[in-house]
């Protein structure tokens, strides 16, 4: 089963020394609500999502819903949000992130729907093309099948984020990757870790997905409902970070970074009267520096 996250590490002979690093499942690190909403919902299903592919492209598995046709969608779509990330040219993800866009590029989203990531990407398998490539397992790298596939799903979170739509789910990885903001970002595991969010609009989203070789672009076109403006918080709870020795074929040599708690805050607005404030909390953990033998 390919992921950018696995769900559990087992424990192997002659691989980190550090206590607890070669333990863990990884749950990711949930985004806390304050007092005014959650910036995690609920942990049932989501409702669906109406899925469209470009021509090129394979249709993309929806969750229950219906699709639906391009011609409804682009009478009042503009666009609504765009975010960038940038990765290096050749890396063995690039392949992984590029089937994924595929069948990300061009989805709609109804009103009223909730998109998952996992519903529409699919598994990420050998047999679906996916290939190995560094993924976080608990508080470490390893090669895995589809590694790397949540730079998609990150940039997609920021699209959402900065858009205004209703995050309903996600996690954020258990390490800091400097390819994503502080605290913005949505780790993914097929098929218990998803990524969803739930168009509050009254027309459809568009996700449209471009890349150059060495960045990816996700794009929302729709009808804003919301101005958003955001905050984050200086990094507290500093933990220092070990060092270890890993073996075999899964080890991915790692530089060590230091373990931090951060809290962002997104506040909707709509023609500058504040609808509600929202608080996404993460606790990122020690990266050991790891020697691979």
């Amino acid at each position: 089963m390919g992921e950018c996250v696995r769900q559990w590490w087992p424990l192997v002979a002659g691989a980190l020394a550090t206590t607890g690093l070669l333990l863990g499942a990884y749950l990711g690190v949930p985004r806390e609500p304050d007092a005014a909403t959650l910036a995690v919902r609920g942990g049932g299903p989501p409702d669906g999502s109406s899925g469209e592919k470009p021509a090129t492209g394979s249709a993309a598995s929806g969750t229950g819903a219906a699709s639906s046709g391009r011609t409804g969608a682009v009478a009042r779509e503009q666009p609504m949000s765009s975010y960038t990330t940038t990765f290096t040219p050749g890396e063995p993800r690039v392949r992984n992130i590029e089937l994924a866009a595929e069948m990300l590029n061009g989805h709609i989203v109804a009103p009223g729907r909730t998109f998952s990531f996992n519903g529409v990407v699919g598994p990420r398998t050998r047999s679906r093309g996916y290939v190995p490539a560094p993924a976080i397992m608990g508080s470490r790298m390893v090669n895995d099948v589809g590694g790397g596939i949540c730079q998609l799903s990150s940039t997609l979170f920021n699209a959402v984020f900065q858009a205004g739509l209703d995050i309903r789910k996600s996690r954020a990885h258990t390490m800091y990757m400097p390819e994503y903001p502080e605290g913005r970002e949505a780790a993914v595991s097929y098929p218990e870790l998803d990524f969803t969010w739930r168009n509050d609009t009254e027309r459809p989203v568009r996700i449209r997905v471009s890349s150059t070789a060495s960045s990816l672009t996700v794009g929302l076109y729709g009808e804003r409902r919301y101005q958003v403006t955001s905050k984050t918080s200086g990094r507290y709870g500093v933990k220092a970070y070990g060092t270890g020795v890993g073996r075999g074929r899964t080890c991915v040599p790692m530089a060590g970074r230091k373990g931090f708690k951060i809290d962002v805050w997104r506040t909707l607005l709509d023609d500058g009267r504040k609808i509600r404030r929202e608080k996404f909390h993460t606790e990122y953990r020690p990266q050991p520096r790891v020697n691979c033998v």
